[in-house]
């Protein structure tokens, strides 16, 4: 649990069998393939597949030393697929807070973070009715966007 000891955790979640929903791990898998914990050094990445609410309660019942988390997943903001918004992690408490197969059981635990917390959500296309392992290309397209994102967040960090 050395992620724990780190000031800056990114997670990936989404579910990569249906499609779009599977942009978090696989952002986290290219960033790991990047060896981007070896450039920031006060970095974790994680992969938390669709376990992001039970992951945030772990961290939050444990002593850490995260000042800032990431969280990147993909999601419906009534954007075009491909689209990315960052949304500080208190908007996220709202009525009107943007559509994540994560949404619902992920506002509690980050009400109660002390960190900062940043979301990151790609619009994507998902069907929790159709298995599949295929991302949109303009999904795809967007690591690029995403990827820019954390490393001017890391180098403000």
């Amino acid at each position: 649990m050395d992620y724990l000891l780190k000031e800056n955790l990114i997670l990936g979640c989404g579910n990569p069998l249906f499609g779009d929903d599977g942009f978090g791990p696989e952002f986290v898998n290219r960033l790991k393939g990047i060896a981007i914990e070896n450039k920031y050094d006060n970095l974790s990445v994680i992969d938390c597949g669709s376990g992001i609410s039970a992951f945030l309660n772990l961290i939050n019942g444990s002593k850490h030393k995260i000042k800032n988390l990431f969280i990147i997943d993909c999601g419906d903001f009534n954007g075009k697929i491909g689209d990315v918004i960052v949304l500080d992690g208190k908007e996220i408490s709202s009525d009107e807070f943007i559509k994540s197969s994560h949404s619902m059981n992920i506002s509690h635990e980050i009400k109660n973070f002390s960190s900062n917390i940043k979301i990151i959500l790609v619009q994507g296309k998902v069907n929790p009715s159709i298995m599949s392992l295929e991302m949109n290309k303009e999904v795809i397209k967007a690591f690029e966007k995403v990827e820019n994102i954390i490393f001017n967040l890391m180098e403000g960090s």
